[in-house]
């Protein structure tokens, strides 16, 4: 269920972020996890994304292809999948992000590793029924040119499973993201246009984080996106990040007030709305005791209070 009768429209996927990267750890097993996805069902939600399966030396299953030797030693992956197929969510696999392309684009090393790891993947929990689709975990600023790298993993998942949708999320490249030179919508837009025109594959959602323009800005942004989005056959979804980039700290639980906001300036233009990241920062269960009460005035929203 998207909305409730008033035409509101609500959070209904999640990234999982089973790595400590930039937000910390709660240090879940599979009792927190398992309680976790009993939450995701309340909320309606239909949909997870792995954000990344390995980051830099980091990893969620022991895997002869990433170079990731800290690792889970039980499978996190077969256990979101399990949960998933449990409690009824789609989910979309990640893949392997060693976040050296954030200082050059050395897409040839990246790709060539993740084209080995998708066959891991499938090898692995292919025939998985709650593996719905992909996401491509890479995603850097259009000057960098991450169709080099989403051209050729979206080529390898549309030959080994056709079926299988693939996600994109990318970011809206204003005054948080490049404070001395931020793109303006339409501009931004018709740079994102010519950057999927460069690529043969097609993709079949793009969720747009919503964090790194203003937040009074955010509905100018989706209005120029969404016909280019179309333009090239995609569903339009918004990924709501619910931490807050504005405070000095990185990064507490979203104010209700900039969350509401956000999700009412993309009403008119997406199809779908994801978040980044439900278990952190919009949870019963989060170790930030203001993501607690969020979830609590979000329900309360959802008139599921």
């Amino acid at each position: 269920m998207n909305a409730p009768g008033d035409g509101r429209i609500l959070v209904t996927g999640t990234f999982l972020d089973g790595l400590a990267c930039d937000i910390p750890s709660q240090n879940w097993g599979a009792r927190e996890w398992s309680r976790q996805f009993d939450v995701f069902r309340t909320m309606g939600m239909d949909t997870v994304v792995v954000i990344r399966v390995g980051w830099r030396d980091l990893g969620m299953y022991r895997s002869q292809v990433m170079p990731t030797p800290i690792c889970e030693r039980d499978d996190l992956v077969q256990l979101f999948l399990e949960e998933s197929q449990r409690t009824g969510l789609r989910l979309y696999m990640g893949v392997y992000d060693g976040s050296d392309w954030m200082r050059e684009p050395a897409w040839a090393d990246e790709t060539a590793l993740n084209l080995d790891l998708i066959d891991e993947l499938l090898q692995r929990y292919g025939r998985h029924p709650a593996f719905h689709g992909w996401y491509l975990s890479h995603e850097p600023s259009l000057s960098l040119e991450p169709w080099q790298i989403w051209e050729p993993l979206a080529a390898r998942m549309r030959q080994c499973t056709p079926g299988k949708p693939i996600l994109i999320s990318p970011r809206y490249e204003g005054r948080k993201w490049l404070p001395q030179a931020p793109k303006p919508p339409h501009a931004y837009a018709t740079e994102f246009g010519a950057a999927l025109a460069k690529m043969t594959q097609r993709l079949d959602h793009a969720a747009f984080m919503d964090g790194h323009c203003g937040v009074t800005e955010l509905a100018d942004y989706a209005a120029a996106m969404k016909p280019v989005i179309a333009a090239h056959g995609m569903d339009f979804w918004s990924n709501l990040e619910t931490f807050d980039r504005d405070m000095p700290f990185r990064f507490p639980p979203i104010d209700w007030l900039k969350m509401r906001h956000k999700l009412e300036a993309v009403r008119p233009y997406v199809t779908k709305v994801i978040t980044f990241e439900a278990a952190h920062f919009l949870s019963p269960y989060s170790m930030w005791e203001s993501a607690r009460t969020l979830y609590q005035r979000y329900m309360e929203y959802c008139g599921r209070d």
